[in-house]
């Protein structure tokens, strides 16, 4: 699996500025809450401010689960800007995994 972490300055609409962009690969025999709670935390490590992700990446657990599992702050998107930095790591996530799983390959996609 492949994590992408866009940390960036927001206003409710428009994505202000992007300040990094992490990929991180990992392997795992199974994939549990756990699992990806740490994933995201490696992910995150060092970078300010709050973690945004969709409800399903944490087997949509009430917020105060996740904040209290990750030990930072931690938000569901409620946003435009928020929404569409989702999409962008999500793109960033599939374009990474692609080029591990097939590397060399153009698939035109």
């Amino acid at each position: 699996m492949v994590c992408a972490v866009v940390s960036a300055r927001v206003s409710p609409n428009f994505v202000e500025k992007i300040h990094t962009v992490r990929i991180m690969p990992s392997e795992a025999e199974t994939l549990d809450l756990n699992v990806v709670a740490d994933f995201i935390c490696g992910a995150c490590m060092c970078l300010p401010g709050i973690i945004v992700a969709e409800s399903g990446d944490f087997y949509n657990q009430e917020i105060w689960r996740v904040r209290s599992i990750l030990g930072r702050d931690f938000k569901y998107p409620e946003t435009i800007a928020e929404r569409t930095l989702i999409e962008m790591a999500h793109h960033i996530s599939v374009a990474g995994r692609r080029l591990i799983i097939e590397p060399g390959e153009d698939n035109n996609r």
